[in-house]
């Protein structure tokens, strides 16, 4: 599963994170990176958190994999 995470600054000069599960792959290329900018200014547009964002400084493409580890018993 990818993840898009943005970074935003707010009024009070604090981060702000905004992530969402699902992402496209294809997010990490320049097309990509032109949604994800408009998702950002879009955002900032509608401020609809509690806090007032005054800028969008980055956004990743977070890939998570995990395996499974066997837990055998103790003497087994």
């Amino acid at each position: 599963m990818k993840t898009i995470r943005m970074k935003f600054i707010t009024e009070a000069g604090k981060n702000f994170y905004v992530s969402m599960d699902y992402a496209a792959p294809e997010l990490s290329g320049a097309e990509g990176a032109a949604k994800v900018k408009a998702a950002a200014d879009l955002i900032l547009e509608q401020q609809p958190f509690d806090v007032t964002l005054v800028s969008c400084e980055s956004a990743e493409l977070i890939e998570r994999t995990s395996t499974e580890i066997e837990l055998t018993k103790a003497g087994a």
